[in-house]
């Protein structure tokens, strides 16, 4: 059953080899790489044009604008596999990530494995093995709202393993686009399998799409906001909008605070100031 994995790509160049590396070297091989360069601007379009022509089962793409969720949209319209998966170019996966993930995969609608967070930070992300059903998924999800900082498999669209016949479009959102597809998805599903191997690394550094305020798209920090409104929507099938009401409005302000300040760490602009910025 082939798998495809679909990888954005914007100016990656110190990191797109070990993440081609890490897929290329499964000893799963059933798979499909697909490869889609977001107008980069550094070697990274080279880079993509090599292992196409190196390797019989990658595609490359070029997309001329920006935008994390458009490129993984690309890559969803050419893909044959059965199942997909996303790895983003400056984060790699185990070495046996994808059969792992298949072989949990029998009988479920999505398999979530466990990552580990590297670089500016360590952390890792996991859960035992578990089977879920939708109430469960919910109840999962509920405690993510009421503390963050906890439950968060279900975040990103990475160390994940979806059926192509039931995924969606990523929305046209600058955060919070994987977390949104998922809530999607989930919509659709009646199985998910937690699994506590750590299948993915998730490289956190300076400049990346998650920590970059943009002068020019002001309320993009806070696109975390716009995703909260599909979790809200799977949500509303398991509990009343008095129960959602409190841990959405935690969820808010935790995810607002958290992006203010990442915007005043990156810019260097102090608090006040980038009040006036946001709001002038």
């Amino acid at each position: 059953m082939t798998v495809s994995i679909i990888i954005p790509v914007y100016n990656a160049e110190p990191w797109i080899d070990q993440c081609v590396s890490s897929v290329r070297l499964q000893s799963y091989q059933d798979i499909e790489v697909i490869l889609v360069d977001d107008g980069s601007t550094d070697k990274s379009k080279d880079y993509c044009d090599y292992y196409l022509n190196s390797s019989p089962k990658c595609i490359s793409l070029h997309t001329p604008n920006r935008g994390v969720s458009a490129a993984r949209n690309a890559g969803l319209k050419v893909a044959q596999g059965k199942y997909v998966m996303f790895v983003d170019a400056d984060d790699y996966i185990s070495e046996e990530a994808i059969p792992t993930l298949v072989d949990n995969m029998e009988g479920m609608d999505l398999v979530c494995g466990s990552f580990r967070k590297f670089g500016a930070f360590e952390s890792i992300v996991s859960h035992e093995n578990a089977t879920l059903n939708m109430w469960e998924v919910a109840m999962y999800a509920m405690g993510n709202l009421k503390n963050p900082r906890m439950n968060q498999l279900l975040s990103g669209c990475w160390a994940k393993l979806y059926r192509m016949d039931k995924i969606g479009k990523f929305p046209l959102i600058t955060t919070a686009e994987d977390m949104a597809l998922n809530f999607d998805y989930l919509t659709r599903c009646d199985r998910v399998k937690f699994i506590p191997e750590i299948v993915y690394h998730n490289r956190k550094r300076p400049g990346s799409l998650t920590t970059t305020y943009n002068e020019n798209d002001k309320p993009g920090l806070f696109g975390f906001l716009e995703g909260l409104k599909y979790v809200r929507k799977f949500l509303s099938k398991y509990y009343t909008e008095a129960e959602l009401e409190q841990p959405i409005d935690n969820s808010k302000v935790y995810h607002s605070a958290l992006y203010f300040m990442r915007a005043c760490q990156i810019t260097g602009v102090p608090m006040n100031d980038m009040f006036k910025r946001l709001y002038p």
